[in-house]
């Protein structure tokens, strides 16, 4: 990195900060899609990262790489936004609650079994219900390629605590879509038994 650009960049300059982070646009954008899985709000994401990245620029001190940091911005932006769709997905259901709305049978019926047989969407699916250090260090790791050092370096804890983390989340994947595997199985079984 240009430490002249650098210093350019904290100190106002848009045009050095542009050359900055352009290099670093597809590392984003890869990090809040993987995150999200929805375009439009990954694109979100993606440009509230360079916002937050331009206003947090004049305090960043060099003690990790740029690509680091602005990992760390991502992720950050990205479990962000997670919450608050959660949040705002439970009072909505709280309101509709409130309103005497029944919400329908979460169990899956035989036509939705066979749309989510789509295996890389149960596994975005199963990905979001990993807790977040889990999600980070799987992602950096099975999605980015990542090494064990550079994921330690990028999350900021031990390489062993990371190594630690990836197992125990595909443990927990497994564990995840096994379940949902054995709930779809028993409803396809209930339909075909209310059938017979």
């Amino acid at each position: 990195m240009d430490e002249l650009i650098l210093r350019r960049a904290q100190k106002g300059d848009t045009a050095a900060f542009e050359q900055l982070i352009t290099p670093h646009e597809q590392l984003i954008w890869r990090v809040c899609w993987h995150y999200i899985h929805h375009m439009e709000d990954a694109k979100d994401c993606a440009q509230e990262t360079m916002v937050k990245a331009w206003r947090a620029l004049p305090q960043y001190r060099q003690d990790c790489a740029l690509e680091t940091w602005l990992y760390r911005i991502a992720a950050s932006c990205c479990v962000d936004f997670l919450r608050r769709q959660k949040r705002r997905a439970a009072e909505s259901t709280d309101a509709l609650a409130e309103n005497g709305f029944d919400p329908a049978d979460p169990a899956p019926q035989p036509d939705e079994t066979a749309v989510r047989r789509d295996e890389k969407r149960q596994l975005y699916q199963a990905m979001d219900q990993l807790p977040e250090d889990m999600r980070t260090a799987l992602i950096l790791s099975a999605v980015e390629g990542r090494k064990y050092e550079e994921i330690a370096q990028i999350t900021g804890v031990a390489a062993g605590t990371v190594k630690s983390r990836i197992n125990r989340a595909r443990q927990k994947l497994t564990e995840i879509l096994t379940n949902r595997e054995q709930s779809a199985l028993r409803a396809v079984q209930h339909h075909e038994g209310r059938k017979a």
